[in-house]
């Protein structure tokens, strides 16, 4: 008889985790299935680009004949409204302002300044290009000198003094006066 048996001698638990828990059949099993794994995502990753490029593709043809089968000539839908005279006559109003050449027309009464003049006020009409203009002068013969300076714009015509009167109750007495002009249209 015989006393051969096999004895255990490792004192040390190993994890299960451990590669030498498990047998060599189940290593390969896993890494066989790993490899497996991968080819099927990368299987999955190509046919999934493959899938968006034909989308992208279908999405461009059908833009394509919808634009093929669109009539070319779109027809513009109209309303028409009825707008009284009333209205009509205050749009044209508004746009007559609107196209007044007011900075231009500002420009020129300003490049007849007079430091002994005080322009206090400035009334245009739009319908008759007129404008007027009510201010203060140092005495009479320098507000007939403003008279000729606007009268030098090229831009304003039919300049005249249209009233003056002199303030005798101020110490200076100074000229209060009335400019009446016309101003030319950009187009004449």
């Amino acid at each position: 008889m015989s006393l051969s048996k096999k004895l255990d001698l490792e004192f040390i638990n190993h994890s299960p985790f451990a590669l030498s828990s498990y047998s060599w059949l189940s290593l390969i099993i896993l890494t066989v299935g790993l490899m497996m794994a991968t080819v099927i995502w990368q299987q999955y990753q190509i046919k999934h680009i493959e899938l968006m490029a034909i989308s992208n593709q279908l999405s461009l043809l059908q833009q394509q004949t919808e634009y093929q089968t669109k009539p070319q000539s779109t027809s513009v839908k109209t309303t028409s409204t009825v707008i009284s005279a009333e209205k009509k006559l205050q749009t044209q109003t508004i746009v007559t302002a609107l196209i007044m050449p007011w900075n231009k027309l500002l420009q020129v009464i300003e490049g007849a300044d007079n430091k002994d003049i005080a322009l206090l006020n400035l009334v245009p009409n739009t319908k008759s290009q007129q404008v007027i203009l009510s201010g203060e002068g140092k005495n009479l013969q320098t507000v007939l000198s403003y008279v000729n300076q606007l009268q030098a714009q090229p831009m304003l015509e039919k300049v005249y003094l249209q009233k003056h009167t002199v303030d005798t109750s101020n110490i200076s007495k100074p000229v209060k006066f009335t400019i009446f002009t016309q101003w030319q249209s950009a187009e004449n």
